[in-house]
This record gives C-alpha cells, sequence and structure tokens, in this order.
C-alpha cells in the first residue's frame, strides 16, 4: 500500500503521493495566469445507482486550483510545492 504525507496548501489538505501534475497557466490568453492547478492521479470509485439497482463503476479526475495574488506568488507556490512533492516521491521509491 503506497505512504501518504499530506500538506496543507493556502487551506486545502494535499496527499503529495496523489499528485499528477503541478501547474501554472504562463500565457494570459489561455486565462487566469496567478492560478496554481494541482491534477490528481486518476482514481474510479463506485456509485450505488437505484435506477438499475447495482453499484455503477464511476472515473473521478480531480483537481484543485488555487487563485493567488499574482503570477509571481503563483509561481513560487508551485515551485515550494513541486519540491515538496518530489521530496515524497524521493522517500516513497526509497521504501519500495
Amino acid at each position: 500500500m503506497q505512504q501518504s504525507k499530506i500538506i496543507n496548501v493556502s487551506g486545502f489538505s494535499i496527499d503529495l503521493s496523489q499528485i499528477k501534475a503541478i501547474k501554472v497557466n504562463t500565457n494570459s490568453t489561455l486565462g487566469d495566469t496567478n492560478v496554481l492547478v494541482i491534477d490528481f492521479n486518476l482514481r474510479y470509485e463506485y456509485i450505488f445507482n437505484p435506477n438499475k439497482n447495482k453499484y455503477i463503476k464511476q472515473k473521478i479526475d480531480d483537481n484543485v486550483s488555487i487563485t493567488y495574488v499574482d503570477y509571481n506568488a503563483a509561481v513560487e507556490a508551485m515551485e515550494s510545492l513541486t519540491s515538496e512533492w518530489q521530496e515524497c516521491l524521493d522517500s516513497l521509491k526509497e521504501s519500495n
């Protein structure tokens, strides 16, 4: 079973072992550049469908968006989080 390391990022509890990608938009024509986006690994849950009286496998692709004051603050947060994420991945590799 994979170990978790949970940290707080701007009020959000984030499990570093479940992160797929961390990004900040660098092109202002594509949207806000002060938003940090954390994508999580794809996961599945079984949800009961009362109409069919059975469980259905549901794909869940989660992410969290955190808005910062400006682009520089978002990039600083991304770099800090990326560093912690890398440390978590390294420790998971060592434990396996």
